[in-house]
């Protein structure tokens, strides 16, 4: 059976630049080249007509980027898809992880990059020339391409946010960001004028707060600064999330999405399922049972699961030996904990099923078919592990069972709100309603859907009617 697709009408142009783009786009947040399912995930969409991939240079540490590179590479060798017909985009700023490393680093050979943000113990951020072509040069590396469609200065506002923390005037902070920014224009038309990016832009959470808040960013005071480059803006907008499209960017009454489509700007919107309202968390999609669950279980599975575990740390163990770094042997299969983690915090099924993606199903597949490996002249060990898988697979069950209801019960509190707000109809799964909702917002050219398994690309493409 062939892939559903989205229809070569729904595209749409990308701003002012000669490209056109589908509604949605592949978010790459926490996607990894070491994943085959991110890989998978990602070969669907792009099958599937999404040709619109956003991802960032702290992405999974650079791995995100990587993965980007890969399957393109791999797709286009294959004439599956023509890079020339996929739109990349990648956001530069953050210091983290190899970055930060790097940054302690040349502070200790006395060459700091300029104008960092220390705004964390493990978070720093930085938008000086020398950094972003730094960056921009990183990139292109871990994407295999000499030029990049699209670079975005990736939430600057962590500098207007270290002001505040500081007490540093309001006046003068604004001041120091703008000027920040105008220098960081002057770098990125430089960049376009190479050739290594074909546009720049910014990428922010705070342009969707009221113009008056400490950390907001003024998109018509960066338009005073940009040159002909600046091409698209990206910003959180969901369901209870709505700053956007409401009159609070300007003085005079506009919205971000008002000033964006005066300045012929491409707008692409992320975290469109996750809401945060009043401190709380909203998920916009449902969510169901990350494996085929066992119809019917005994209760003393949770127990039987520990005592295969205390089972496998007293006998097997013993006889790995495991890389420094790695959790000690007996740890390696020990998911019960996990499991009864669940039982007393009461969390929902979304983060059991993110716990049981990252965590317990590589266990389940990798890790425990290398121990079968090591282990293959113990028949013992063949009936240990399938024991505690079965064992595993019923107390998860058992759990999920319990999980559902309130997983519906919660859908079912937050499909009015699409409706009255997006004004989509009650057709079609949760997400898909979110979704189609947002990209019809007028001004919005692509929505960025995390879209990590193959399932939920074919749940994406489903909301085009594909």
């Amino acid at each position: 059976m062939s892939e559903a697709r989205l229809p070569e009408s729904s595209r749409r142009p990308l701003g002012k630049l000669h490209a056109r783009v589908s509604p949605v786009g592949f978010g790459c947040y926490r996607v990894d080249d070491r994943s085959d399912r991110h890989r998978e995930a990602l070969r669907l969409a792009l099958l599937s007509g999404v040709n619109l991939v956003d991802t960032s240079t702290n992405y999974g540490d650079g791995h995100s980027e990587l993965l980007v590179g890969k399957v393109l590479r791999e797709m286009a060798a294959a004439g599956e898809v023509r890079r020339e017909d996929v739109v990349v985009v990648t956001k530069a700023g953050y210091v983290q992880g190899q970055n930060l490393r790097d940054a302690h680093q040349r502070r200790k050979l006395g060459d700091p990059w300029p104008e960092l943000t220390e705004y964390s113990r493990d978070c720093w951020h930085c938008i000086s020339p020398p950094f972003l072509k730094d960056q921009l040069s990183a990139s292109l590396g871990r994407l295999a391409m000499p030029r990049v469609d699209l670079l975005l200065l990736h939430n600057p506002e962590y500098f207007l946010a270290d002001a505040e923390h500081r007490n540093l005037p309001l006046a003068e902070a604004r001041d120091t960001f703008y000027d920040r920014a105008g220098r960081a224009f002057e770098q990125l038309e430089k960049e376009v004028a190479a050739g290594r990016i074909g546009a720049y832009g910014v990428s922010s959470n705070t342009f969707v707060v009221p113009h008056e808040k400490d950390d907001a960013v003024d998109l018509l005071r960066l338009l005073d600064l940009a040159g002909p480059g600046f091409a698209a803006i990206q910003l959180p907008m969901n369901p209870v999330e709505l700053g956007a499209r409401e009159p609070i960017h300007t003085s005079d009454g506009r919205s971000v999405l008002d000033v964006a489509r005066e300045h012929g700007l491409a707008v692409l919107v992320n975290r469109p399922l996750n809401g945060f309202r009043q401190g709380r968390l909203h998920r916009f999609a449902t969510v169901g049972a990350p494996f085929p669950p066992v119809p019917s279980f005994a209760p003393d599975a949770l127990a039987r699961l520990r005592s295969a575990e205390e089972e496998f740390a007293l006998v097997y163990a013993p006889r790995l030996s495991v890389e420094d770094g790695v959790a000690p042997p007996e740890e390696l299969l020990a998911v019960s904990p996990l499991l009864a983690e669940f039982e007393k915090r009461g969390l929902d099924l979304s983060t059991f099923r993110e716990v049981w993606d990252d965590v317990v199903e590589p266990r389940r597949t990798e890790l425990l078919s290398e121990l079968r490996e090591v282990f293959d002249r113990d028949a013992d060990f063949g009936r240990w592990a399938d024991g505690w898988d079965a064992a595993l697979l019923e107390a998860a069950s058992a759990l999920v069972a319990r999980l559902l209801p309130k997983e519906e019960a919660r859908a079912a509190d937050l499909s009015p709100i699409v409706t009255r707000d997006l004004h989509e109809s009650p057709e079609g799964t949760l997400s898909q309603r979110t979704i189609k909702g947002l990209a019809d917002v007028e001004g919005v050219t692509s929505v960025l859907v995390g879209m990590r398994r193959p399932e939920y690309v074919r749940d994406v493409v489903g909301a085009f009617g594909g």
